[in-house]
C-alpha cells in the first residue's frame, strides 16, 4: 500500500515537473513572439529612429549668407516644408545657421539632439573642426547625412555623404590656366577656409596638374577664408608684387574669382586669368559678359537633393547609394547658356 501511494506521488510530481517546464517553454515562446512583434511594429514606422512616435528632421546650414549657399538653404526650406505637408516626415527644425563655425556647427548639433531628431542634414564648416557636431549626433542615435563638404569621420559615421570631387574641382582649374596660360608664368591660390575638405582637396588637384608644369610657379597661397575682398586685395598686392609676370589667379570659390577677376580688370589687367568654383550669379554672369573666361560649376542644390532623397529611402525602407556623386562641370562662353538664363 505505501509502495502505491509512493508511486502515486512519484508520478505526480514528475507531471508537475512537465507541466512546468511547459509552462517555462510556453513563456519564452511568448517573449520571443512578443520581440517579433515588436520588430514588425517597428518597421511599420521606419525613420523613426529615436522610437519617440514622429520622424523629425534637422538641417544645419554652413552659412546664411554665402551666394552659393543660398540656393541650398532654399531648397532646403521648401523640401522640407514640403515633406512635413504631405506627412513624409511630422516636424524639421528650420534652418539652423552654422554661421560658418564649427563651435556654432557644434551648437547646432545639440539643439537637433534637443529636439529629438531622428534625421540630420549638415554642410559642416570644417573637416576637423565641425566632427565634433557628428560625433555627438551620432553617439545620440542620430543619423546623419553630411553634404557639400565632409568633416574627418564621414566615412565612418555619417549615413551618407552628397557632394562633388572636390580633387577634380582643383584639376578642372589648374588645366584651364595651363590652357590659356600656353607660356607659364606666376600665379597666386586663393583658399578657403582651411581645414575645410574642399579646400584641402582642390588644392590636392591643383598640385596634381601644377607639379607636372614647371613652366608655372605659384608665388601666393593667402588664407582668404572663402571672402571676395580677401581675394582682390591679394590680387591687387600680386599685381603691384610681380607685374606682368603674374599671369593668374586660381581661387577655391566663385565669390573669390569674381572679385579677383575685377580686381585685374579694373588695374587694366585684363590678360590676368582668374577662375573658381561654384558656378555662382556673378561669375556665370561674367562669363556671359566675357570679363571673365570661365568657372567650374557646382550643383549644391543637387548635392542637397540626394542627401534629402536618401532620407525619404530611409523612411521608406528602400536601398539607397552611400555616396552620390555630382559632377563638376566647365561653364566657358561655349556653354553659358546652358546655366545661366
Amino acid at each position: 500500500m505505501k509502495k502505491q501511494v509512493l508511486a502515486t506521488l512519484l508520478v505526480a510530481t514528475m507531471a508537475a515537473a512537465m507541466v512546468g517546464c511547459g509552462a517555462e517553454k510556453s513563456k519564452e515562446s511568448t517573449s520571443e513572439k512578443t520581440t517579433e512583434e515588436k520588430k514588425e511594429a517597428s518597421s511599420e514606422t521606419l525613420g523613426d529612429v529615436n522610437g519617440d512616435g514622429k520622424i523629425v528632421c534637422g538641417y544645419i546650414s554652413k552659412n546664411l549668407t554665402d551666394p552659393f549657399h543660398a540656393a541650398i538653404n532654399d531648397y532646403a526650406q521648401t523640401t522640407f516644408d514640403s515633406m512635413k505637408k504631405d506627412g513624409t516626415i511630422d516636424d524639421w527644425t528650420g534652418i539652423l545657421d552654422g554661421e560658418t563655425d564649427a563651435n556654432k556647427q557644434i551648437d547646432r548639433a545639440n539643439d537637433c539632439i534637443a529636439k529629438g531628431c531622428d534625421y540630420v542634414v549638415m554642410l559642416p564648416a570644417e573637416a576637423e573642426a565641425s566632427n565634433p557636431a557628428l560625433v555627438a549626433m551620432v553617439d545620440a542615435g542620430i543619423k546623419v547625412i553630411e553634404v557639400n563638404s565632409q568633416t574627418t569621420d564621414c566615412d565612418t559615421l555619417a549615413m551618407a555623404y552628397c557632394g562633388s570631387d572636390d580633387v577634380q574641382a582643383g584639376e578642372m582649374l589648374a588645366e584651364w590656366i595651363v590652357k590659356n596660360c600656353p607660356d607659364g608664368g606666376k600665379y597666386v591660390h586663393c583658399t578657403g577656409i582651411l581645414g575645410n575638405s574642399a579646400q584641402v582637396q582642390r588644392g590636392e588637384g591643383i598640385e596634381n596638374i601644377m607639379k607636372d608644369h614647371p613652366e608655372f610657379e605659384k608665388v601666393a597661397e593667402p588664407d582668404t577664408q572663402w571672402d571676395g575682398n580677401l581675394a582682390a586685395n591679394a590680387t591687387t598686392d600680386a599685381i603691384a608684387t610681380y607685374g606682368q609676370d603674374l599671369v593668374a589667379v586660381i581661387c577655391d570659390n566663385d565669390g573669390m574669382s569674381s572679385s579677383a577677376q575685377k580686381a585685374a580688370n579694373n588695374a587694366g589687367r585684363k590678360d590676368i586669368v582668374c577662375v573658381g568654383v561654384d558656378g555662382i550669379d556673378v561669375a556665370l554672369q561674367m562669363v556671359k559678359e566675357g570679363t571673365m573666361l570661365a568657372t567650374v560649376y557646382q550643383d549644391g542644390v543637387a548635392q542637397l537633393a540626394a542627401g534629402i532623397d536618401i532620407i525619404k529611402a530611409s523612411v521608406e525602407g528602400k536601398e539607397f547609394d552611400k555616396k552620390p556623386d555630382i559632377p563638376f562641370v566647365l561653364v566657358t562662353s561655349e556653354n553659358i547658356d546652358k546655366y545661366y538664363k
